[in-house]
C-alpha cells in the first residue's frame, strides 16, 4: 500500500484494482471526481461510480449496490474523516445521509424552476431581484447582490437593501477588493474569515472599506463572475454571510448557475436597448420605419435563441437546443423573406392589392410566431371565419400588420404568460382581423398616444414606430384600425378592410 495522507478504497480494501493495477476499477479511473473527499480520482467516493469491483464482484450503480455500500467500513471511514466537508455524491458537500441528499435535490429542482420562470421576462431589474432572492435562499446567505460593469474605465455597480434602505455600490475593477479581483481575473472568489485573513489562499484580497461605507460586516463572501457567451465578464454575482459560516463548493456550483441566468437577462436587455436606440435614429419614412421594427424582432429572436443554444450545448441540455433551434429556423426564413422583399422593393409602386385568401395570410403570420409564444408561455389561438377566400388585400402588407400586432400583444402579456387570440370575420362588405390579449391594457391617454408616431403604451419597450406603420398599410387598403382597451383588462386591435380594397 502506498503512503497517502488520505487512503483510497483500493488501499483500504486491497483488491488489486487500483489505478496501477492490471485491471483498474472504474473508480480508480474516474478523473471527474478527483479531489472529492480528498481522494485520488473516485477513490473516496467509489459508491457513486457504476461497475466498481468489490469483494471480487462487479457491482452496478448506486441504486443496485447501496445496501452493500452503506454498510461498508470504508464508506463509514470516509464519512467520519471528512466531517462537515463530506460528500455523499459529487454535488453534495456535507451530505451525511439520504435525507440530506433529497433536500439538495429539491434545491436543484428549485434552481431549474427559476430558469423556466425567467426566460419569458424582460425587465432586467425585476429579474435580478428574483435571482438574488433565490440565490440568497439557496445558499443560506444574509444577502446577495449583482454588480454589473458600466462606464469607462469600467466599474462594478449594483444596489442592495440593508436595514430597509437601498444602498448603492460602486467598486473599481481591480485587485483592491475581492469582487474587483473576481471580475478582473474572471475567476470565482470564496472569502472565509476576512477579518482574520486579509488575503485569501487564492490571492484574492478583502477590502474592509466596503463594510465601513455600508455600515455592515462581512463574515464570508462568494463572488462569481457573470460571463457572456464569449466568456467576457459582464459583472459579478455575490452572496455574503453564510448561515453555515462559509460557502461550500456546492454553494459555488449553484451561484455559477445563477450567474448564467444573470448573463441571459443582461444580454436580453441589451438587445432590447440596442433595438430601441436604433429605432429612434432611423428616418420616419415609411419603408425605413417598417424595416426597423421588423428587423428589431428578428434580431432579438436570432441573437437570443443563438445564445440559449450555445449555453444549452455547454450544459448538455439538448431538449433546450431542439426547442430554440425550431424558433431560430423560423426567424431565419423570416429574415430571408425580408431580404427578398427589400431587393425587389420599388418605393414608387406600393404593395400590390389583389384577390387572395385573407385567412391564409393571417395564418402564415400566426404560424411564424407560434414558437415564440410557446417560449414565453403564451397561449396563441386562432378563430378564422368563412367567406374570406377571395378578398382584395396586400398579402405582404397584412402579413406585416398581423405580425406587428402579435408582437405588441406578446409584450403586453404579464411575465408569467397570457392568452392572445387572432380572429377573422366577414361582415357584409367588410373583413375583420382582430388581435386580442389579456395583458396589461391601456388607459385613455395611452390609447391616444399609442397610434402616434414614436409613441408607445410603455416607453420601456419598442421604438414606437410599429403601429403607425400598421395604420398606414391599412389606410392604403381604404380601411381603418380600432383600439379597444382598459387598464388591467387587456387590449384588442381590430383591422377593418373593405371588400373593394
Amino acid at each position: 500500500m502506498r503512503n497517502r495522507r488520505k487512503a483510497n478504497c483500493w488501499e483500504v480494501m486491497p483488491c488489486g484494482h487500483g489505478p496501477d493495477g492490471a485491471e483498474p476499477c472504474p473508480a480508480a479511473l474516474d478523473v471527474t471526481c478527483s479531489g472529492v473527499n480528498g481522494g485520488v480520482n473516485a477513490g473516496r467516493i467509489c459508491w457513486t461510480v457504476p461497475g466498481t469491483v468489490c469483494d471480487g464482484e462487479v457491482h452496478g450503480d448506486f441504486v443496485d449496490k447501496q445496501d452493500v455500500c452503506l454498510k461498508c467500513k470504508f464508506f463509514q471511514q470516509v464519512r467520519d474523516e471528512e466531517g462537515t466537508g463530506y460528500r455523499f455524491v459529487k454535488l453534495a458537500q456535507g451530505m451525511r445521509d439520504v435525507e440530506d441528499l433529497h433536500a439538495r435535490i429539491t434545491q436543484i429542482e428549485s434552481l431549474m424552476g427559476v430558469h423556466d420562470q425567467l426566460r419569458a421576462r424582460f425587465n432586467l431589474d425585476a429579474v435580478i431581484v428574483e435571482i438574488t432572492g433565490q440565490a440568497r435562499m439557496l445558499t443560506q446567505a444574509q444577502r446577495s447582490l449583482v454588480l454589473l460593469l458600466r462606464g469607462n474605465p469600467p466599474r462594478l455597480h449594483g444596489d442592495f437593501r440593508l436595514r430597509g434602505k437601498m444602498v448603492r455600490v460602486d467598486i473599481p475593477m481591480d485587485e483592491s477588493s475581492a469582487v474587483g479581483y473576481a471580475a478582473l481575473n474572471n475567476t470565482v472568489v470564496n472569502v472565509k474569515d476576512p477579518y482574520q485573513v486579509a488575503v485569501q489562499e487564492d490571492g484574492a484580497p478583502f477590502n474592509q472599506a466596503f463594510d465601513k461605507a455600508c455600515r455592515c460586516r462581512t463574515n464570508s463572501l462568494l463572488a462569481v463572475p457573470v460571463r457572456d457567451s464569449d466568456n467576457r465578464v459582464l459583472g459579478v454575482i455575490t452572496a455574503a454571510n453564510s448561515a453555515r459560516g462559509s460557502f461550500s463548493n456546492d454553494d459555488q456550483w449553484f451561484m455559477e448557475r445563477y450567474a448564467v441566468e444573470v448573463a441571459l437577462a443582461v444580454e436580453k436587455a441589451r438587445l432590447l436597448q440596442d433595438a430601441v436606440a436604433a429605432g429612434r435614429m432611423v428616418s420616419i419614412s415609411e419603408s425605413v420605419a417598417g424595416l426597423s421594427h421588423f428587423l428589431k424582432d428578428v434580431a432579438h429572436a436570432l441573437l437570443g435563441t443563438s445564445y440559449i443554444i450555445r449555453r444549452a450545448i455547454d450544459q448538455g441540455r439538448m431538449e433546450d437546443v431542439k426547442e430554440a433551434w425550431e424558433i431560430l429556423d423560423r426567424h431565419v426564413k423570416r429574415l430571408a423573406d425580408l431580404c427578398k422583399d427589400v431587393l425587389t422593393y420599388d418605393p414608387e409602386q406600393p404593395d400590390e392589392i389583389c384577390l387572395g385568401d385573407l385567412n391564409e395570410t393571417v395564418a402564415d403570420a400566426v404560424g411564424l410566431l407560434q414558437g415564440e409564444a410557446r417560449t414565453r408561455a403564451i397561449e396563441l389561438g386562432t378563430q378564422l371565419g368563412p367567406g374570406l377566400e377571395q378578398w382584395r388585400h396586400s398579402k405582404r402588407g397584412i402579413y406585416r400588420c398581423t405580425v406587428n400586432l402579435l408582437a405588441n400583444a406578446f409584450d403586453a402579456c404579464l411575465p408569467g404568460g397570457g392568452h392572445v387570440t387572432v380572429m377573422t370575420e366577414c361582415r357584409d362588405e367588410e373583413a375583420i382581423v382582430r388581435v386580442s390579449d389579456d395583458g396589461r391594457g391601456m388607459d385613455a391617454e395611452m390609447r391616444e398616444r399609442v397610434l402616434k408616431a414614436f409613441g408607445t403604451g410603455d416607453k420601456t419597450r419598442g421604438s414606437g414606430i410599429g403601429l403607425p406603420t400598421v395604420v398606414d398599410i391599412i389606410e392604403r387598403h381604404g380601411g381603418r384600425l380600432e383600439v379597444d382597451s382598459a387598464s388591467g383588462e387587456g387590449s384588442s386591435f381590430t383591422i377593418h378592410l373593405p371588400r373593394a380594397g
